[in-house]
């Protein structure tokens, strides 16, 4: 097997890293978008239902309201035929009998007038309940079909952006060895998109875990690629710069 040049590996490497970090951070910007209409539809949808809501009490308050005034039509037929046969009644006590009914009658007839100016007090303040809400739904609608035109546009530019890094990852991935290839891939998709990093201080920059002095050496030596025990990035360490 024709042996690998470590020193241009891990710079073909870290290229290649440098595409997929940006690859990884537009993919993540771009996944974070639909959430954001989401929560616009989402806003959206409670003052639809608001609406909605305030509207069912209207009609609900319209119901009661029309049967206390046909209650209260009732009453008045009542006391209008009650006071008719007023008349009519030929001792006192039958006449005070229908006086004391008539005026219980008078009385739950304006129980019932308490009742409609309730209904009708409450009917004015769920219609100025109705049209804030109903102000609130069209801004909420607006902003979503506002925000959606733009979220959508950033969506577009994203996925152009992340299709041209997309090429270019190809060209520089092709450069990289196949089996080195496979192992940072492997690593890539389950470290944050992360797969190759610095050793500083003794450390892997990837984990924070110390490197025993053995493999120190083994990755100053460039004479096979070196992966990090614990969370198994490649490592390499920076070239110091010529005095």
């Amino acid at each position: 097997m024709q042996k690998i040049n470590v020193e241009e590996q891990i710079g073909h490497l870290k290229n290649l890293q440098a595409i997929d970090s940006d690859i990884f951070r537009l993919r993540r910007e771009r996944a974070a978008k639909p959430k954001l209409i989401e929560d616009l539809e989402a806003r959206r949808n409670d003052e639809q239902a608001a609406v909605r809501g305030i509207e069912e009490k209207i009609k609900a308050n319209q119901v009661k309201r029309k049967q206390r005034e046909l209650d209260l039509q009732a009453k008045e037929d009542g006391v209008r035929k009650l006071q008719a046969q007023l008349y009519q009644l030929k001792t006192n006590k039958e006449y005070t009998t229908m006086q004391q009914e008539i005026e219980g009658q008078k009385a739950d007839r304006s129980r019932i007038e308490d009742d409609i100016l309730v209904l009708m007090e409450e009917a004015d303040a769920l219609n100025k309940e109705l049209a804030k809400e109903k102000a609130l739904f069209a801004d909420a609608e607006k902003h979503l079909n506002e925000d959606r035109k733009v979220v959508e546009g950033e969506i577009s530019s994203l996925d152009s952006r992340i299709s041209g890094l997309e090429s270019q990852r190809a060209g520089s991935a092709a450069l990289v060895d196949k089996k080195v290839l496979a192992h940072y891939e492997k690593v890539l998709s389950g470290r944050d998109g992360t797969a190759i990093v610095a050793v500083k201080d003794n450390a892997c920059q990837g984990c924070f875990m110390n490197l025993p002095p053995q493999m120190i050496n083994e990755i100053k030596m460039n004479e096979k690629v070196i992966t990090c025990d614990s969370c198994a990035r490649i490592l390499y360490i920076e070239k110091e710069p010529d005095a």
